[in-house]
């Protein structure tokens, strides 16, 4: 059929009309990158914000998950969306746990959110580990400043460990029985803690106690008022006595008796004493000058003993010539009438010659 040349122009135009709709539709068509959680994918879409561009992949966000740019930002051709889903993270920190969310995709990274980048830090698991979608568990112990006070020493460490007991053997210090340590083992060694150990020992020793023996005096006329003689020498007894000692840094600071057993009785000293009255000595009147050879030899003094301890009394008898005369004991301890009268006696004997610097007295 044939058309009118204007039908033609008007059929021209028309088609001319929707070829430039189509191209400029066609236009608008772009390709966006979408990050999900390192999982990179491209999307095709009309979509002129972020918003658009989830909407188009499918990814509804909850409220602990991220994306950048922001949603309400636009998108062109080549764009690049990244998301990231939220991840619970079950932490412990120093002994303290916590929940937080997260959207790192390892260990490191999450660490590096929170602040928490001290690479002197212990961690339960490596850093290069990644966090599942399901969330982790993960312990981390910083660096503490503990100072350690043991057998005289102060050592200060830089330390993760988890208690004062595995700190003390990370530092090889011993912690026996007895010891006391400030802290409890189990603490957790905190910056600023001072754990001081004090060295405990104890030791059972036995010691020799003297037991004093008494004295038994027993009367005896065989002896004059005054004088006394031992009949039976005492002796002391023993007493063991076992004691636990305890020491405190090499000092000792308890003693305590823990037991006590008789190993020998004491003996009894037996001493007699005189009852028999003293004889009543009265020197002869002879006519010599005894108080004048007494105050030659001795001074006059009836308990005079000579600087060599040898001749003693008025007279200055030797023990052995008062004893010869009849005297008993020591002459220091008899009257003076009573050495007198021993003296007479010894000149009967032997003249003046027991005195022979001052017997020429007697005749003044």
């Amino acid at each position: 059929m044939r058309r009118s040349p204007l039908a033609v122009v008007l059929l021209l135009a028309l088609i001319a009309t929707f070829a430039g709709g189509a191209t400029a539709f066609a236009m608008l068509g772009k390709t966006v990158w979408v990050d999900v959680d390192g999982h990179v994918s491209s999307v095709e879409t009309y979509a002129g914000d972020v918003a658009g561009v989830l909407r188009k992949a499918g990814l509804v966000l909850g409220p602990h998950d991220t994306v950048a740019p922001d949603a309400h930002a636009p998108v062109h051709d080549g764009s690049k969306v990244i998301v990231r889903h939220g991840r619970l993270l079950h932490l412990s920190v120093d002994g303290q746990p916590r929940d937080v969310w997260v959207t790192a995709l390892d260990v490191n990274g999450a660490l590096d959110q929170l602040g928490l980048t001290d690479r002197g830090a212990w961690l339960s698991a490596s850093r290069s580990l990644s966090i599942p979608r399901a969330g982790l568990s993960l312990a981390l112990r910083l660096p503490q400043r503990v100072t350690v006070l043991v057998d005289g020493r102060r050592i200060t460490r830089r330390t993760t460990a988890p208690t004062v007991e595995s700190l003390l053997q990370q530092m090889h210090v011993r912690v026996r029985k007895l010891d006391h340590v400030s802290a409890p083992l189990v603490t957790y060694p905190r910056s600023g803690l001072v754990v001081t150990i004090d060295r405990i020992s104890q030791r059972m020793v036995t010691r020799s106690i003297a037991i004093p023996f008494h004295t038994r005096h027993v009367k005896t006329s065989s002896l004059y008022v005054g004088q006394s003689q031992v009949q039976r020498a005492g002796r002391p007894g023993v007493r063991l006595n076992t004691y636990k000692l305890t020491w405190k840094n090499k000092h000792l600071v308890h003693q305590r008796l823990v037991r006590s057993r008789v190993r020998a009785r004491p003996v009894a000293e037996i001493v007699e004493v005189g009852t028999k009255p003293k004889p009543r000595y009265a020197p002869a009147a002879d006519g010599l000058n005894w108080a004048a050879l007494a105050n030659c030899e001795s001074g006059g003094n009836p308990r005079e003993v000579s600087s060599n301890g040898q001749y003693r009394g008025l007279y200055q008898f030797t023990i052995g010539v008062w004893h010869s005369v009849g005297g008993s004991g020591d002459p220091i301890d008899a009257s003076a009438n009573e050495q007198t009268y021993r003296a007479q006696l010894l000149y009967r004997r032997a003249g003046d010659s027991p005195w022979p610097v001052c017997g020429h007295y007697l005749y003044t």
